[in-house]
């Protein structure tokens, strides 16, 4: 960790973080400005914008973000032989459950609940690196935890709820793919909207009393909560885009925040192995070209490629639970120091 000043505190350094963890929101708004202007691109994917910026995404992004995993579930000897069996057998009894929802007619309903899943897993991502900058700084009076956790929460649910309510039909994924799912009662998004108001008041307030004290603010924390806070509003309320879009905008912010964890990872975890960084990235895109080329072909309902994504959809739920296991840093003092100490 770099000191900028006597009191804030970065996890890599302001340059780094501001890049990768807090300023890579940007990518929500370049995925609207791609799907926007997609559709002028006609020589590739027919000129449909919907499938030329979810390609973009899935490939560059998306599956780029989920092989980075690996490197600390399965290139780290100490954490594979911490948890061996979810490591292989678990892997296979995801990927075997794939097929089976698959083979029941399920493929729809899988899509949309990954969907939802990760909308939770990039919620908690956020939340995640809100604390961890809590910590440097010493952001824990109990009335800041109080108010931070009511306002992320309160804020970032009731935009996704907002997704989920009053949904007339089907869910469409992607022309025919459609899925039925829950609709949420307009009450909980007014309920739920009304919270994050009445805790953004307070917030807000808090802020300005901590100004009058002299006390510092946790620059850092501000600005991850505002990133997240409007890209999340951004998405499930000022726009009405089709499922993959909206997709691609949620999640390439949180994409790159993991690619950035990851190379700092990468970087303290394996010193001795040479370029590690560019190497895992490398791969990754090799894997997310792959993968996205065949998720591609399943959306335009050709069988093969529908069966062949099979186990591509359960590696991402995969990671969306794993990923929920392999930084408990309160369980882990060693993981904390190598990514949190100086130097």
């Amino acid at each position: 960790m770099e000191q900028t000043t006597a009191t804030t505190r970065w996890i890599v350094s302001p340059h780094y973080d501001l890049t990768f963890f807090i300023g890579s929101c940007i990518f929500t708004w370049a995925f609207f400005g791609l799907y926007l202007t997609a559709d002028q691109i006609g020589w590739v994917l027919q000129g449909d914008n919907i499938l030329i910026t979810y390609f973009v995404f899935t490939a560059f992004f998306d599956h780029p973000h989920i092989f980075q995993m690996f490197a600390r579930t399965h290139l780290d000897t100490q954490e594979f032989n911490r948890r061996r069996f979810l490591y292989t057998w678990g892997l296979g009894l995801f990927i075997a459950a794939g097929f089976l929802i698959t083979a029941l007619g399920w493929e729809s309903e899988l899509i949309v609940f990954a969907s939802i899943f990760g909308t939770w897993h990039i919620i908690r991502q956020h939340y995640g690196f809100i604390r961890a900058y809590k910590s440097l700084n010493n952001d824990t009076e109990e009335i800041d935890d109080w108010l931070d956790y009511g306002l992320f929460y309160s804020g970032t649910f009731a935009c996704f709820f907002n997704d989920y309510t009053d949904i007339k039909g089907p869910i469409v994924i992607y022309r025919e793919l459609t899925a039925r799912f829950f609709n949420l009662p307009y009450e909980i998004t007014e309920i739920t909207w009304g919270l994050f108001l009445g805790f953004l008041v307070l917030f807000v307030g808090r802020q300005a009393w901590k100004l009058i004290q002299g006390k510092p603010l946790n620059l850092p924390k501000l600005l991850l909560l505002a990133a997240a806070l409007t890209t999340h509003y951004f998405v499930f309320f000022a726009t009405a885009t089709p499922f993959l879009v909206a997709e691609a905008l949620e999640t390439a912010f949180h994409d790159v925040q993991y690619h950035g964890w990851m190379m700092h990872y990468e970087k303290r975890r394996f010193p001795n192995i040479r370029n590690i960084v560019f190497k895992m990235l490398g791969v990754g895109l090799l894997y997310g070209l792959v993968v996205g080329v065949i998720e591609i072909y399943g959306l335009l309902r050709v069988e093969w490629a529908m069966w062949v994504f099979v186990p591509f959809t359960m590696i991402v739920l995969y990671h969306y639970y794993v990923d929920g296991l392999i930084w408990k840093f309160g369980k882990d003092p060693e993981l904390r120091r190598l990514m949190f100490s100086k130097g």
